[in-house]
């Protein structure tokens, strides 16, 4: 029997389908909010049109800014004009997470460009057989490299593909150019300056988004989203329509719909939505969370998501204030967990020795204290030991990632700051997220706060 099963075909408050709409894969198909950074960014692609090359452009600003989504969008414009005008184009979007050199890169463009991956060869043999590529395709080659901070200070590649006509190490019928999108702001200051005069022609910044756009992305989202929910426009002479989405009649394009009604979207003022699944101050409290952080897009569709995904476990059909920020609490700790996950061993190190404190049952704990238990530690996992002012400044980098608390006391030694530090997070989450890695396997943190406490004795 099904009937007791907690899983259901249908869902009371997503549309069929809908769920996609709020997933990070999700690429919409207009950025309303991102039209100036859109329009110079189509002003560097413009010269492709004409059957030559781009202008090396850099998207930067912080994560879930639309940067990736805006390239996409645009590209797929010049793709869909290119192949009306027979233009010999040809588009490569390329992420380089998990790619640190030059090297791999090269490596990677050249199975995309050529179907070859010539690993184990010679960088300039790899490059040569990336020059063959793109002559063997012709025309207009633009290659877009996301998250191109990845690479450091390995540049090679850089300097070298912008400059691959100039140098003749292409046909004069080959146009390469690079887009290059970081959430490194100050990532292209560190490159040689060689390599930098020669990427980008333009630098495009995104700026965080305020709550208002933010309210207006969710609302969109949410109506393809959500069951029973529209948007309500309101046109330049003051009238008002509703727009219902239907997703198993059309791929929910906002521009499609404007366009079978005959309204100009940019002239239309997006006004509220109509919904009987969300509650009137789920979307402004969800994008004013995420206006207060990071002003991050993506951070404001995760809180959206989770909300409704935590209100439907609880058997409720709308979703209300109580469900948002329960889902941002839930977010919060999420994210604070994949920090921790994600520190180096002198950063575990200081974690566990301010962890071990205060199961020790210490408060305002001081700069020394953590010291002499970092120590020990370093000793007992076999980790090189950092002086007392390189270790405080772990504890520093934990603090802005809102792991553990610094607050600065009154008074310090002579030419530095004293500083007290405690856990902003439970001692078991962080015991649990240190228990994962491997250097920490025999390390009792229980134990050792016993010690620590009761006998002060250092690890043998």
């Amino acid at each position: 029997m099904m009937d007791s099963s907690p899983y259901s075909t249908t869902s009371e408050i997503f549309a069929v389908g809908g769920e996609d709409y709020l997933k990070e894969g999700h690429t919409p198909t207009t950025l309303p909010e991102r039209q100036d950074e859109i329009l110079k960014l189509r002003r560097s692609l413009k010269p492709a049109a004409r059957g030559a090359g781009a202008e090396n452009t850099f998207l930067s600003g912080k994560a879930g800014q639309g940067k990736t989504a805006a390239a996409k969008a645009e590209l797929a414009e010049l793709e869909a004009f290119a192949d009306a005008q027979n233009l010999d184009l040809t588009t490569v979007f390329f992420s380089c997470e998990g790619i640190s050199s030059s090297y791999t890169l090269a490596c990677g463009l050249c199975e995309e460009l050529g179907g070859e991956n010539p690993n184990g060869h010679p960088m300039q043999k790899v490059l040569d057989y990336l020059w063959d590529a793109m002559n063997e395709i012709g025309g207009t080659v633009i290659i877009v490299l996301d998250e191109i901070d990845n690479l450091g200070t390995d540049d090679k590649i850089l300097y070298s593909l912008p400059r691959a006509r100039d140098k003749e190490y292409v046909n004069d019928d080959v146009y390469p150019s690079i887009i290059g999108i970081s959430n490194d702001l100050q990532w292209r200051d560190n490159l040689d300056p060689a390599a930098k005069d020669s990427l980008y022609d333009d630098s495009i910044f995104f700026a965080p988004y305020n709550a208002p756009e933010l309210r207006d992305i969710l609302s969109r989202r949410a109506s393809k989203a959500f069951r029973d929910t529209s948007l309500v426009y309101e046109s330049p002479e003051g009238e008002e329509f509703e727009l219902d989405i239907d997703l198993d009649d059309d791929d929910g394009s906002l521009a499609t719909m404007f366009k079978e009604i005959d309204a100009d979207r940019t002239d239309c003022t997006l006004l509220h939505i109509e919904s009987e699944v969300l509650s009137d101050d789920v979307i402004p409290l969800c994008a004013a969370y995420a206006a207060q952080d990071k002003g991050s897009a993506r951070q404001a569709i995760k809180y959206l998501r989770k909300a409704a995904a935590i209100a439907e476990s609880e058997g409720d059909t709308r979703v209300d204030e109580d469900h948002v920020r329960t889902a941002q609490g839930e977010a919060e700790r999420e994210l604070i967990i994949e920090g921790m996950e994600q520190l180096t061993t002198q950063g575990h190190l200081a974690l566990a020795a301010v962890t071990i404190l205060e199961l020790g049952g210490h408060s305002g704990i001081r700069t020394r204290d953590v010291y002499n238990v970092y120590n020990s530690l370093s000793d007992h996992i076999g980790a090189d030991r950092l002086a007392q002012r390189r270790m405080r400044d772990h504890l520093i980098e934990l603090d802005m990632l809102s792991i553990i608390r610094a607050r600065k006391s009154a008074s310090g030694s002579v030419g530095g700051e004293a500083y007290t530090f405690e856990l902003r997070v439970e001692p078991s989450t962080a015991i649990e997220v240190l228990e994962a890695v491997s250097r920490f396997d025999a390390v009792d943190f229980n134990d050792l706060a016993k010690n620590w406490l009761n006998e002060q004795q250092t690890l043998q």
